[in-house]
């Protein structure tokens, strides 16, 4: 992983995608915790949600554009998936509020995560150098989880718009923050070469992450605004 962040051994614009990853990362983990602390439905939370939002698709067109051309750690490509898909998930349970619920579009977005994440564990699997499989296993395991949920959705549809569309929504925004702050922190501290925690903080960073979505859900179903205990994250 160090070496995939060697810039003397990159092109010149691999460089500039890699600075324009890494800045809005930064800068959208940080930006993503007002609306994740803030009160759902609020000023703060729909003006920052929205500028946390940008700044995520910048950090996974970009990690998409290094995934093509370069040749990253199957835990980076596990990560820009997870990232990927639950960024526009979250972000099509919004468009989807006046709707009869998720259609064709959202199956062959479900299909396609399926397919990627097997496609990742077969061209990267444990077989291969660099397969780190607390990384990989738990990556690709939530992927295709909330991938089979998606699914599911189309048989429930009513239900799903009337009273679990915000929880979507709020919890896949929260694992976009989430997959950002993984990869970020194991990128940085492989890069600074500090082993074997480049390893162990990415995989609590997304244990303490789902704690966080466990809490989230559990107030949601009781009946509490999601803000009252743990805000979710961009615009409802």
């Amino acid at each position: 992983m160090t070496t995939y962040l060697e810039l003397n051994s990159l092109a010149p614009q691999h460089v500039a995608n890699l600075i324009f990853h890494i800045g809005s990362g930064v800068i959208g983990i940080l930006i993503g915790l007002v609306p994740l602390l803030a009160q759902k439905g609020g000023r703060a939370h729909r003006r920052w949600g929205r500028v946390f939002a940008i700044f995520a698709g910048v950090v996974v067109a970009t990690a998409v554009l290094s995934d093509i051309f370069s040749a990253p750690p199957a835990a980076l490509v596990a990560v820009t998936l997870s990232a990927g898909y639950q960024l526009v998930g979250g972000l099509r349970s919004l468009t989807l509020r006046n709707s009869a619920g998720p259609n064709g579009l959202d199956a062959l977005l479900a299909i396609g995560a399926l397919v990627a994440a097997a496609i990742i564990l077969l061209k990267g699997g444990p077989a291969k150098a660099g397969w780190t499989p607390p990384i990989e296993y738990a990556t690709l395991g939530y992927v295709t989880a909330v991938a089979l949920y998606d699914h599911s959705r189309h048989a429930w549809a009513a239900r799903w718009v009337r009273s679990m569309r915000p929880l979507d929504h709020g919890l896949k925004m929260t694992g976009v923050w989430i997959a950002m702050a993984s990869a970020g922190s194991g990128n940085l501290l492989a890069a600074a070469h500090v082993v074997p925690l480049n390893q162990i903080l990415p995989p609590a960073i997304n244990a303490i992450g789902l704690v966080l979505m466990a809490v989230i859900a559990l107030a949601y179903t009781r009946g509490l605004r999601p803000a009252q205990s743990v805000a979710t994250l961009t615009t409802d």
